[in-house]
């Protein structure tokens, strides 16, 4: 298979600066108005919008969002929206009938077309649907059956036209081409069909007898959005910074620096489009010599050959800039509102265990009466954007749509601001009495602001949650300083390592995993026991349970632990490379090069070397541990069922004490500043953080909410949940059933997380110098007395400055 199932008006620029446009729950700011004008944010040719960035708080008009219900009519995976000629929407779908509406989407029936019931019927599968505004349908489908023991379909993919009229045609591959594989299709205004195939970037028309004939090869290979509306082709590629737009009737390329560099400003990572058919950045026409793009930073406007982007829809206030979402389908309907078809895109977040299929149909009208900006204000900031504060937002903003959000991200991706420059732009700002109401603290020198009383106490509000409100109590002490609680993790992980019992039941402290690893190396002479192959990397993995002891009650670092750590990490280290084939490290060090090429940060200095799901690897004998920040149902739930594959019955996991016992990672941490003057906004955030719907979809770790996390473990039977294949460079292949946890293994769990006593809050500045100064060590290059001394040293520079 392939990947993921294959795998009106004139609107004059008036520049009004009305301020930020954005939605809540149904509301939502835009500042576009459905009249002769669009009221809008302008962006320069820079990204970057112009106008004052705080309006006048009577400011009016935005647009609001309606959700369409519709979880029994489609399947959303498969879905899509096509706008016919007559106004009436399609809703197409792959695996049940399609609905239309003449109502601009607000209500919904079948559509049934005795093509799709035909081939449903007989168990075809359409991986693209297309359909023009003359109704002329266009369907690329598998003419064979899934076979499942080979998990792929048995046919050969075809492509399928049928015209208004109900005339199918099978269409012939060129003479020469017959073994080519139709992937993207699109059908323009007229029933002028053009379609791309599976390799490389040529594209065929089909004519009018049922053939086709090469039409173009587009400057890009392997197109995974294809549209046609008017004279324009649009083509957009997976991970190309750029889309092509294609005049097909003056045959050429439409270029537009505008555009061009707002895309490389707001979307710099391309399309990125994913297994669950949804993308990054959408494009649609609207009127002529107009451009639309949607995607996470919301929906903006572009007369082609302008100078100016207009932010017509703010996605951080609506549900485009939602994490768990992102658009499949867009158009824009009648009176200029707009449709968007959203798709789940759950691949970042901790629960995620394969695609998902669900999606919503959202519908967005023009209310000139609104409020744009309302008097209510809450602003929120973190260092590095936080997906589950974005999901957040878009929920408060739901609940609240009185209230204005204004949610900064001090370092945003691909900026080239510095920390230590995001932290001084911060301090300046709380110091002027203009800072955040709520700060996101990852990352951040939490020992400064409690120092300096810039957090205040939360006791008052955790202690009023109860019922499914509820967070473990466990956590709220581990987070008192001084009868205080000064901040609150939103998630936590918890570090746990598996085996074989009689090597995992040795673990007490570090140094017992090291004595553990020396045994491990003598009973598994020339194997990878963590594939773990740099000093830096043990010492980041296992300093998850020993940062907390490197500093004193006093706030004095602990120069006799950092020592014992170093000392206990060499010989970690020293064991797995013992005897290790130099292939092992070596592709151990490709893959942390490939990290560093695609995400801008090696493999082992990232979050995924400690939250990688590693276990398939220790089922398949390619590593002798298998160890993680433990950080969604889905990952436990694999852990459990290891011990129901055969040979490896005896396997177990434990929680991962090192230096430090009942040790949580604290991620996703809440503090309300002490200069905020929108405390009951800030209140109702910090609750909402740590209320059921937040806590149901969380990015970086478990709940913290009780209630939630009995939730997450709720399975309707007990059957596998997957099954997963996978292989290394090596090609060994490994097959697992993944199996829902048992009360007495949920249990087990919630267990540990009520004796958690131990908060690992991430110390950029003083890990970067134990690493730092440890490698020389690891290496035989320094005492272990001269490179205590040397780390010191660095964190009192860096203190000075």
């Amino acid at each position: 298979m392939r990947a993921g199932k294959r795998s009106t008006m004139l609107l004059f620029m008036i520049m009004l600066f009305v301020g930020l446009a954005g939605c809540g729950k149904t509301s939502m700011d835009s500042n576009a108005g459905s009249g002769n004008h669009t009221d809008g944010v302008v962006v320069d040719e820079g990204g970057s919008a112009s106008g004052p960035q705080q309006a006048d708080a009577l400011a009016v008009g935005r647009y609001e969002e309606e959700e369409i219900k519709l979880a029994e009519k489609t399947d959303w995976y498969g879905s899509g929206l096509h706008q016919l000629s007559d106004g009436r929407i399609v809703l197409s779908n792959r695996n049940s009938a399609f609905l239309i509406s003449d109502d601009n989407g607000v209500s919904w029936k079948e559509d049934e077309r005795e093509w799709h019931t035909k081939m449903l019927g007989e168990g075809r599968y359409a991986f693209e649907i297309a359909v023009g505004a003359d109704n002329t349908a266009a369907v690329i489908y598998n003419d064979g059956v899934y076979d499942p023991d080979a998990q792929k379909y048995t046919g050969k993919d075809r492509l399928l036209v049928i015209r208004p009229d109900g005339t199918e045609n099978l269409i012939e591959m060129p003479a020469g081409k017959a073994d080519i594989t139709p992937h993207k299709v699109a059908v323009a205004d007229d029933g002028r069909i053009i379609f791309s195939v599976l390799d490389g970037g040529d594209l065929y028309e089909v004519k009018s007898d049922g053939s086709c004939q090469y039409f173009m090869t587009a400057q890009c290979d392997y197109p995974m959005f294809m549209r046609i509306q008017g004279n324009l082709l649009l083509l957009d590629a997976s991970d190309d910074p750029y889309p092509l737009l294609y005049d097909m009737e003056k045959q050429e390329y439409v270029e537009d620096d505008v555009l061009a560099t707002f895309l490389k400003e707001n979307y710099p990572d391309g399309n990125s489009y994913n297994g669950t058919g949804t993308y990054e950045r959408y494009l649609f026409t609207g009127e002529e010599g107009v451009i639309y793009i949607a995607g996470k930073k919301g929906l903006h406007r572009h007369v082609l050959g302008g100078s100016a982007m207009e932010q017509i829809i703010d996605g951080s206030r609506c549900t485009l800039g939602h994490p768990s979402y992102a658009v499949k389908e867009m158009i824009m309907t009648a009176d200029h509102e707009f449709l968007i078809l959203y798709g789940s895109d759950r691949a970042r977040s901790s629960e995620w265990f394969g695609g998902s299929g669900d999606g919503r149909l959202i519908r967005y009208t023009y209310d000139p009466d609104a409020a744009a900006v309302t008097e209510d204000r809450l602003k929120i900031y973190s260092l590095k954007e936080n997906d589950t504060i974005r999901q957040a937002v878009a929920l408060f903003l739901t609940a609240y749509p009185d209230i204005t959000v204004e949610y900064e991200v001090g370092m945003e991706a691909g900026s080239l601001v510095t920390r230590e420059d995001a932290l001084k732009n911060l301090n300046t700002k709380i110091m002027a009495g203009q800072g955040p109401d709520v700060l996101v603290l990852d990352d951040m020198p939490i020992d400064s602001y409690l120092q300096k009383g810039v957090l205040l106490d939360l006791s008052k509000i955790l202690g009023s949650l109860s019922g499914e409100e509820e967070v473990f109590d466990s956590i709220v002490q581990s987070m008192k300083q001084e009868e205080q609680v000064p901040l609150m993790p939103c998630e936590i992980q918890l570090p746990v390592m598996m085996g074989e019992e009689k090597y995992i039941s040795q673990i007490k402290d570090l140094e017992s995993i090291a004595d553990m690893m020396e045994e491990l190396r003598r009973d598994n002479p020339g194997k990878d026991l963590l594939h773990i192959c740099t000093e830096k990397g043990i010492m980041r993995y296992f300093a998850m349970t020993c940062v907390p002891a490197w500093t004193t009650q006093d706030g004095t670092h602990n120069q006799e632990a950092v020592a014992e750590f170093l000392r206990q990490t060499k010989r970690i280290y020293d064991a797995q490379m013992e005897g290790l084939p130099e292939s092992v490290a070596e592709e151990y060090n490709k893959a942390n090069a490939t990290f560093l090429e695609y995400q801008g940060v090696s493999k082992e200095d990232s979050a995924f070397l400690r939250t990688e799901d590693n276990v398939i690897m220790y089922v398949g004998g390619v590593r002798q541990l298998a160890y993680c920040a433990l950080s969604g149902a889905g990952l436990y739930d694999t852990m459990c069922s290891v011990n129901q594959v055969e040979g490896f019955e005896t396997s177990t996991w434990t929680v991962m004490n090192g230096q430090s016992s009942n040790v949580f990672c604290a991620k996703t941490l809440l503090g309300i500043t002490s200069t905020t003057k929108n405390y009951d906004p800030a209140e109702k955030f910090i609750r909402m953080c740590l209320g059921k719907e937040v806590q149901s979809n969380l990015f970086y770790g478990l709940p913290v909410n009780k209630a939630t996390f009995d939730a997450k473990f709720i399975v309707e039977d007990n059957v596998e949940r997957s099954v997963f294949l996978n292989s290394n460079a090596e090609g060994v292949k490994v097959e697992m059933k993944v199996y829902p946890s048992d009360e007495e293994q949920i249990a087990a769990l919630r267990k540990q997380i009520e004796a958690v006593s131990t908060p690992y809050i991430e110390d950029t500045v003083l890990e970067s110098a134990v690493y730092e100064g440890g490698i020389p060590y690891m290496r035989g290059e320094m005492s272990l007395e001269d490179a205590v001394a040397a780390i010191e040293k660095k964190i009192w520079i860096y203190m000075a400055e």
